[in-house]
């Protein structure tokens, strides 16, 4: 079975690609910042074609795909950077190994956060709606381990909490704040799960320095 080099042991020199991928990830971050997704999204793809162990670009095309909606994406997109920063691939070496990690795992669970308040989910089986809202806990919860800093994921993992859904579950605010802005309100007495935190997170993503 062929062998896949760690990104980590990749040397610039006899993979210059790698070094002329650089500015173009910048590029794509300055796009993403200045509001122009489409061109952002097209700089990572092409990124990712080249060199497709690079998990920070990556992670902002995960950001971008769950800014669109296209939640299962993005998801495939964060798992795989997270795998590959575990084992070590961790392209820049600007920001800490902690820091981009915990980065990459807020992002899995605003993803899983989002997928769990999706109508279909809301309104459908019961089980994957918790288990979303559980992985997505975790994942907010490892998040705050690896960068104690991060107070977004310690909030989300304390709201994402089994006790803490038991009780905004037995008041209704769960479903409330879940609910689609132009959803009506459920009839009083629903006993519909929902997210104690509807409200996405809008924190910046991975920058370099």
């Amino acid at each position: 079975m062929a062998t896949t080099t760690p990104l980590s042991d990749l040397d610039t020199k006899a993979e210059p690609h790698l070094a002329a991928l650089g500015p173009r990830f910048l590029q794509g971050l300055a796009a993403r910042d200045a509001g122009r997704v489409d061109q952002a999204l097209e700089i990572f793809n092409q990124i990712l074609l080249v060199e497709p162990r690079l998990p920070e670009p990556r992670m902002e095309r995960g950001r971008i795909r769950l800014e669109m909606g296209q939640l299962d994406d993005a998801e495939t997109d964060l798992r795989e950077a997270i795998r590959v920063l575990e084992s070590g691939g961790q392209w820049s070496e600007d920001v800490a190994e902690n820091v981009v990690q915990a980065l990459a795992w807020g992002l899995l669970g605003e993803i899983l956060k989002e997928k769990a308040s999706t109508d279909e989910v809301v309104f459908g089986d019961e089980e994957t709606f918790r288990t979303l809202l559980s992985q997505s806990r975790v994942a907010f919860a490892r998040a705050a381990e690896l960068d104690p800093t991060d107070a977004t994921s310690n909030v989300n993992a304390l709201e994402l909490s089994e006790e803490t859904l038991e009780k905004a579950e037995m008041t209704g605010d769960f479903l409330m704040d879940l609910l689609p802005n132009d959803m009506p309100p459920p009839a009083s007495g629903s006993d519909m799960p929902g997210d104690p935190d509807g409200d996405p997170d809008d924190s910046g993503g991975y920058s370099e320095g």
